[in-house]
This record gives C-alpha cells, structure tokens and sequence, in this order.
C-alpha cells in the first residue's frame, strides 16, 4: 500500500504539480481540490504504517490536514480532531502554541480546546507537509501543556532531515523529481 501511494503521488507530482526551489504545488490534487484515488491510496499507507500503534485519537492542523484525518478516521475508525488556526467565541476553555508556516510565511496561534484532549491519551499526528518544524514544535509544546502523547507524526512529504517524522515522499526523492523535471 505504501508503495501504491507513493506511486501515484509520483505520478499527479509530474503531471499536475510544481516544485519550485523549496515549494512543492500540490494544489491541484492534494491540499486544495483532492484527488479520491491519492486520498485513498494515502490513507491506506497511512493505515499501513500505523498498523500495531495503540493510540486514541488521530492529530491534524486546520485546514490542509483535514481530508487526510477525516479519511483515516473513517478507516480506522478512530476519532479525530484539528488545532484551529482561529479561535472562536464558544471556545472558552484552551491550550494554544505560535506556530510559523513555511508555506504562507506568517506566525499563526494554534488552538485545543481543554474539552477535546485528555491527559494522558496517546495521539497520531498526521498532516500533508513537514517543512522545518515550527508546527511540530508548536504540536509537541501543547502535547506538554495538555498531557497528551505523540506516537507517530505522518506526513505526505518530508521536506526536512527530521527522521522521527514517518512520511511516502522525503526530501532526497523531492530533490530526484525536481531534476527530472528540468
């Protein structure tokens, strides 16, 4: 399975996407329209690598991790929740953490509601991009904050050195697609 994903991820790379210096366009199959087929592929993988992995809930930051959380939820039929980027009025009682996005280039706050998350739960992070850990960091500064513990932290695409992070795509297999693309 994990193999069938990184296949077709290959695949809507070169055909519908862009990889500019540090940049990868994705928009036209993964984090803007999304593609049914990758999305399933994806989750299959995801499901793969967490085969075995006792944990409670599955992790995403608002809003480009959601189809992947939602999906995997549905397969594996555990629930979910997302870190807003904005707090709304019925939120009374939080945790929140700064976080900067490598691909908007702006600082934004990340929020959890106290009522979602219960010390002591073992989590599953998943999301579409690891760039250069500031979400990671912001993740794992709530999980001290609330008591919850990070199992595994799944992305579609590894952009760092960071080999905690479980991921179909790394950065020297970006960097390979990019020359080809040239």
């Amino acid at each position: 399975m994990i193999q069938k994903a990184k296949s077709l991820l290959l695949k809507f790379i070169k055909e519908k996407g862009a990889i500019v210096g540090d940049i990868i366009n994705v928009e036209q199959f993964l984090n803007h329209q999304v593609e049914p087929l990758l999305l399933s592929a994806i989750t299959e993988a995801f499901a793969e690598i967490l085969k075995g992995t006792e944990f409670t809930k599955i992790i995403t930051v608002e809003s480009s991790g959601i189809p992947l959380a939602t999906a995997l939820s549905l397969k594996l039929n555990k629930p979910f929740l997302f870190f807003k980027k904005k707090k709304p009025i019925t939120m009374k009682d939080y945790f929140e953490a700064e976080s900067y996005s490598f691909t908007k280039q702006v600082s934004t706050k990340l929020y959890l509601s106290k009522h979602c998350i219960e010390e002591g739960e073992n989590v599953v992070i998943v999301d579409d991009f690891y760039a250069n850990g500031d979400t990671h960091k912001a993740i794992k500064s709530l999980a001290e904050v609330a008591g919850f513990n990070i199992l595994k932290y799944i992305v579609v695409f590894n952009k760092s050195d960071n080999e905690e992070i479980f991921s179909l795509l790394n950065k020297n297999l970006l960097r390979d697609i990019n020359n080809e693309k040239q």
